[in-house]
């Protein structure tokens, strides 16, 4: 079979040369759309693709994903080991704070126009951010403002546990992320067609956490919800990490992958991989981690 060339991350040549989903199959790993197809693409079926291609991909988004890392928790160090100096600190520079404030909120209201524009047929704001995505130096900029806002929204989270509860589940994050990123790559399951699903779970944890918000001050309840969340991104943590991997999973002994990240969107992947990290990291905070 010839190879079909590949074009920024993107497969092109004839549709034969590309994996069609099993009839069976059809319901729980749908063709993609194709104003969807700037993002993932369908598992090529040719084993002759250079792994080189894949892996180089697969090295940039984590070599992204642990420089945000680096940012992110560099950042919040402080709140941890001398919380009130940094506290202090924070209380005389209140404009900081705001900034962070503002560019999160901006986040929010963009990904909601962005949302509602997508409800109503529209594209121009989602192909603006994905332009973005793959433009640098703008996407380099993006994760570096964003890792140090979230480096200081995760040190005020962090600074109402003690120091050895939040090393703790450091240690224990790192671990299960690790065996989780292995597990992702060398299982012959598939989970990259479990979109759907995980964003009727995600939706659902939204309407518990929104609901609990109207009678607080449960501790069960609390780690209820701490524990769904932690399950979610988990599993989220293995949808992303397949679909990163893609092709490349087969070099570790991992089975076939229907749909993977092109390969020019590797901001936009390793973006995603950093809030699965940042929040399941959050959610075992708030489930084992012992308040001061």
């Amino acid at each position: 079979m010839t190879q079909p060339p590949v074009v920024q991350g993107k497969v092109v040549g004839r549709s034969a040369d590309i994996e069609q989903p099993h009839p069976h199959r059809a319901a729980v790993h749908p063709m993609p759309q194709p104003e969807h197809m700037e993002v993932m693409q369908l598992s090529c079926r040719d084993a002759c693709l250079p792994p080189e291609i894949r892996l180089g991909f697969v090295k940039k988004v984590y070599g992204i994903v642990g420089m945000m890392l680096v940012l992110t928790f560099g950042t919040s160090l402080p709140f941890v080991f001398a919380t009130k100096a940094t506290l202090d600190f924070f209380q005389h520079h209140v404009w900081i704070l705001y900034i962070v404030a503002a560019v999160v909120l901006a986040q929010l209201v963009f990904d909601l126009a962005m949302s509602c524009q997508m409800c109503c047929g529209g594209s121009s704001l989602l192909q603006s951010y994905f332009w973005m995505m793959k433009t640098a130096p703008w996407n380099y900029l993006y994760l570096t403002t964003f890792s140090l806002c979230f480096g200081v929204l995760v040190g005020f989270i962090c600074a109402k546990y003690t120091v050895q509860s939040v090393v703790l589940v450091f240690a224990l994050t790192v671990v299960m992320i690790i065996a989780l990123t292995i597990y992702a790559v060398r299982t012959k399951a598939d989970f990259t067609g479990c979109g759907a699903y995980i964003m009727v779970f995600f939706l659902g944890l939204l309407m518990l956490i929104l609901v609990y918000s109207f009678f607080p001050g449960s501790v069960a309840i609390t780690k209820v919800i701490a524990g769904l969340g932690a399950m979610l991104f988990g599993f989220i943590i293995v949808y992303d990490t397949q679909q990163i991997f893609g092709s490349a999973s087969a070099s570790f002994g991992g089975g076939k992958r229907d749909i993977e990240y092109t390969i020019d969107m590797y901001a936009f992947a390793a973006w995603s991989l950093y809030l699965d990290f940042i929040n399941f990291f959050l959610y075992m905070i708030q489930l084992f981690g012992e308040r001061r």
